[in-house]
């Protein structure tokens, strides 16, 4: 019989003040932590539980023993600090609440020097890092867990678990009973017949593995009376793999004498694919950490997304007055470094893709203050050496609202496109591996093509420019513009936008 003061806890009474105090105790801390702390050094636990840290050539020395203190009590949202050499950005970890969750995320970023030389054969470390930091009270919802998360670098780690003063390791009994030759301990049942008296291994009805089942058969001789790998006739076999079936045609070279996952000119591709270097975040033109992006085109910043105009826009700045200012061409893109949207991994979708559409709200008011309304399309493509996922918004005059559908349909048929009856549902098909072309109407429709061969990717900007008369804009290299030019248009843009995105 349990102690009184040994038993589980009492119920709470709804509606009491216990349970007042246990609602409260699952919410976040009132204590939230600061935005920013800054270091001159860090303390030297940023390197454990990250798996970026062994390659990122990066030195923790030299720590201040009040640091880690300081970082545990302040629990920052962005630790940053700039001493020695290179950039690093260690991936996010989490603080846990009274309810013992993550209920906050801190991110650390080791920022390169100013005008500091680049190593030899390198690059410059960057010195910048863009960010945005949206406002966090104890009444805000718990943000989400953050891709590439690691565990807390200053949580101890967890004690392990001992083992009580008499209590005893049930397996390691029995195994060593086995060995013994002693029978099984009183309440042993064999999970095989369910009776008592044998270990499971000496039990009368287990099947003898070195015979074949009942309905067994070989797959090369067709006996029941072996396993394959008994067979006699197994070295009979010629080498190499097994023939197709009489009809069989690969579909890559159009042979009958092996199947397409053993085709040589299938094993060709893949082999001039493989040596092409995947594109990676320090090589593509729209991830940040990329000290080549052309950051004077940025024009917002969120969270998971940012805006920006393209190189070479659709709409005319130069020597004419645009409907929207700047222009209005924008692209949307995700932070991180992913292909396409559909390859977002389903973890980290929601947050990104809310952001995504977020953005999209926003350019609609404001593209509408000025007389125009969004198309929007995005050309999705896991082929060559990758790419990062993006979506065009282009400001077309509220007027030509009703022909954008048209437009897109005339031309997709002049092209041999074919679009699908149910886009979202063929989307949902593809999975992360799809490659498609998707085009939003002002109208509302949805129109998608799934790619199977060559496309055009000018398609959208075909389309659109014929629509706008600005054929001659359909090359976005035939539209550069010095960065004097750009900028212009960028400040006159995001000026515009400002007030349509907080």
């Amino acid at each position: 019989m349990k102690h009184p003061l040994l038993g589980g806890p009492p119920a709470v009474e709804a509606g009491s003040l216990a349970a007042a105090k246990q609602s409260a105790s699952a919410l976040p801390s009132p204590f939230q932590g600061i935005d920013l702390l800054l270091f001159s050094s860090p303390p030297p636990s940023l390197s454990q539980n990250s798996t970026s840290f062994p390659t990122s050539g990066i030195s923790l020395v030299n720590p201040v023993p009040p640091f880690e203190e300081i970082v545990k009590a302040a629990r920052p949202r962005y630790l940053l600090w700039g001493n020695g050499e290179g950039f690093w950005e260690r991936e996010p970890w989490g603080w846990a609440g009274p309810a013992g969750q993550e209920e906050r995320w801190s991110r650390a970023v080791k920022l390169g020097a100013l005008g500091g030389e680049a190593p030899a054969g390198g690059k410059k470390a960057r010195w910048f890092y863009a960010f945005t930091l949206q406002p966090q009270t104890p009444s805000t919802p718990v943000p989400t867990k953050p891709a590439g998360s690691t565990v807390n670098p200053f949580a101890p780690p967890p004690a392990a678990k001992k083992r009580g003063h008499g209590e005893e390791d049930s397996g390691r009994e029995h195994k060593k009973g086995r060995q013994e030759g002693a029978p099984p301990p009183d309440g042993y049942v064999c999970k095989i017949c369910s009776l008592p008296g044998h270990w499971i291994q000496e039990c009368p009805k287990k099947a003898d593995r070195s015979k074949p089942p009942p309905g067994y058969k070989c797959k090369i001789c067709e006996s029941p009376d072996h396993l394959v790998r008994e067979c006699p006739k197994k070295e009979d076999r010629p080498p190499g793999p097994k023939p197709p079936p009489a009809g069989y045609v690969c579909r890559a070279c159009g042979q009958n004498t092996h199947y397409i996952k053993d085709c040589p000119m299938v094993k060709d591709r893949e082999q001039e694919r493989s040596k092409r270097k995947e594109l990676g975040p320090a090589e593509c033109w729209f991830c940040l950490s990329n000290p080549k992006v052309t950051k004077h085109l940025i024009v917002a910043i969120g969270t998971e997304s940012y805006v920006t105009l393209p190189k070479g826009q659709l709409i005319p700045t130069d020597g004419v007055k645009s409907l929207v200012p700047g222009g209005g061409h924008v692209l949307i893109i995700p932070i991180a470094h992913h292909p396409t949207l559909l390859s977002i991994p389903a973890e980290d979708a929601m947050s990104i893709i809310s952001e995504i559409e977020g953005f999209k709200s926003s350019l609609r008011a404001c593209y509408a203050s000025y007389g125009a309304v969004p198309v929007s399309f995005e050309i999705g493509r896991l082929t060559g050496r990758g790419g990062h996922a993006h979506v065009q918004i282009v400001p077309v005059p509220k007027e030509l609202a009703d022909k954008v559908e048209e437009s897109f349909r005339k031309g997709g048929e002049k092209q041999g496109i074919d679009w699908e009856k149910e886009p979202e549902r063929a989307l949902a098909r593809a999975g992360s591996g799809g490659n498609y072309f998707k085009v939003e109407c002002p109208n509302g429709t949805k129109l998608v093509h799934m790619l199977k061969g060559n496309f055009d990717l000018q398609f959208g900007r075909t389309v659109l420019g014929s629509l706008l008369g600005l054929q001659h804009r359909i090359d976005w290299k035939e539209c550069a513009m010095s960065d004097a030019e750009e900028k212009e248009d960028a400040v006159k843009f995001k000026k515009a936008f400002a007030s349509f995105h907080s």
